[in-house]
């Protein structure tokens, strides 16, 4: 596939390069939009305004439109979807970022007033990084999930860091440890097995959730030793796909343990 699709948007004018130690300065120097151009990560696509989508290699995946997510082949999957370009899109009050979106895909011109930020992959994701300690839940959630997009190592250190921290709002945590499951996926070779491939298939991951409806003390147990012991995979997805969605604290080690981490 051609890369340099993305080039031509650029060429914006007022568009600036910016250092990762001038980053976080330049984006809150004064209030208003502030539009940061990255690199994104080859296994990441989107329409550039209202959807973004992961790859597998059966080019099915999860897709997130806004805060929500849809797994699998969906409505949204036949849909033009180009890799390459990462933006994101910061709103700056009183020099703090009190907004932020992510997009993936072609840049529609900015408004007139909207400043426009072009940044190396490195630079971006050290900036992300910093908006995890932002006082605002939901920035430091899309920064999360813009860590996800940039063509950067995957953050999972950091990630298990926010899990860890009780103090933390539970919305971040769960952030975090929802991705986190996406890591453990790919960890294990799990992310691109269909459960919906077969009746069967489709019977386990319904047993899996129906599980993990019951009371945490009952079904995190059971759900951890699915993950740990079963030999199907669609099982064992399924399980750890769930448990990313407890909020239990105890799945955070788990997961540090399956990403070889601590």
């Amino acid at each position: 596939m051609r890369r340099s699709w993305w080039l031509a948007p650029l060429t914006i004018a007022g568009i600036a390069a910016c250092s990762e130690a001038q980053l976080p300065k330049t984006v809150t120097a004064t209030d208003g939009i502030v539009q940061v151009l990255f690199p994104a990560n080859p296994a990441v696509c989107g329409d550039g305004q209202s959807y973004i989508r992961t790859l597998g290699r059966r080019g099915d995946g999860q897709t997130i439109v806004g805060t929500n997510m849809f797994y699998g082949r969906d409505a949204w999957s036949n849909r033009p979807c180009v890799s390459g370009q990462g933006r994101a899109l910061a709103t700056v009050i009183k020099g703090e970022v009190t907004r932020l979106s992510l997009f993936v895909g072609p840049v529609p011109r900015p408004q007139p007033e909207t400043r426009t930020l072009s940044v190396s992959a490195d630079d971006a994701a050290a900036w992300l990084a910093s908006l995890t300690d932002a006082p605002e839940s939901r920035v430091v959630s899309q920064a999360i999930q813009g860590l996800m997009f940039v063509d950067a190592p995957p953050p999972w250190p950091l990630l298990l860091r926010i899990a860890r921290a009780t103090q933390r709002p539970r919305g971040v945590r769960q952030s975090a440890l929802t991705w986190l499951s996406s890591g453990v996926l790919d960890k294990l070779g799990l992310s691109d097995v269909d459960e919906h491939g077969s009746d069967d298939d489709e019977m386990r991951a319904q047993a899996v959730f129906v599980l993990s409806q019951r009371p945490k003390s009952e079904s995190v147990p059971q759900l951890v030793e699915i993950v740990r012991t079963a030999k199907n995979p669609v099982s064992r997805k399924t399980a750890i796909f769930w448990l990313g969605q407890s909020g239990d604290p105890s799945v955070v080690e788990l997961y540090a343990e399956l990403l070889g981490l601590r």
